[in-house]
């Protein structure tokens, strides 16, 4: 189980992430220097995540050193890599497949909507157009992502992108 922890931080901002395994025993933490939002690549080998501890739902269309980015850690080469770079908030990753799925308030109405990042292509797509509230809580299964969105929940399908409002 990979877990977020300010156990050895202050800073409400910094924190790292650690492994436990389901059995119990000691964490371990991983060979980052911080993260907070995260989610492995399907064979294990990669992890997408955020370096900001905490989401800024308070910080509405925040632009600054603070925004946070999706990065790409290979635990293989010991690499990191940034998918986003960009002054808008991108965070919530959620790897699935040959995509790495995330929500942005990046779009011209500076609301948070749900994006892709083709890790073939490098291209990011937006899913979603939501202009008057935030996506938020995001959770990816095995073969959608629910969401919440004005008080109401969502599924993004991925097989068909088809967007349903869950009644």
């Amino acid at each position: 189980i990979i877990f977020r922890s300010r156990r050895i931080e202050f800073n409400d901002f910094k924190g790292q992430l650690y492994l436990v395994s389901v059995d119990g025993g000691i964490p371990e933490q991983l060979p980052l220097p911080r993260g907070g939002f995260c989610s492995y690549s399907p064979d294990g080998k990669k992890l997408a995540y955020n370096r900001v501890f905490r989401e800024f739902r308070t910080w509405k269309r925040y632009r600054g050193g603070q925004a946070d980015d999706v990065w790409i850690y290979d635990f293989e080469t010991k690499q990191t890599t940034n998918i986003t770079n960009n002054p808008a908030q991108d965070i919530f990753p959620m790897w699935s497949g040959n995509s790495i799925y995330f929500i942005s308030d990046r779009d011209e109405n500076k609301r948070m909507n749900l994006y892709s990042y083709d890790l073939n292509s490098k291209e990011t797509k937006k899913l979603t157009n939501f202009t008057d509230y935030d996506i938020k809580f995001p959770s990816l299964g095995d073969q959608a992502i629910v969401f919440e969105n004005g008080g109401f929940i969502y599924t993004y399908d991925f097989a068909s992108g088809k967007i349903e409002k869950v009644t």
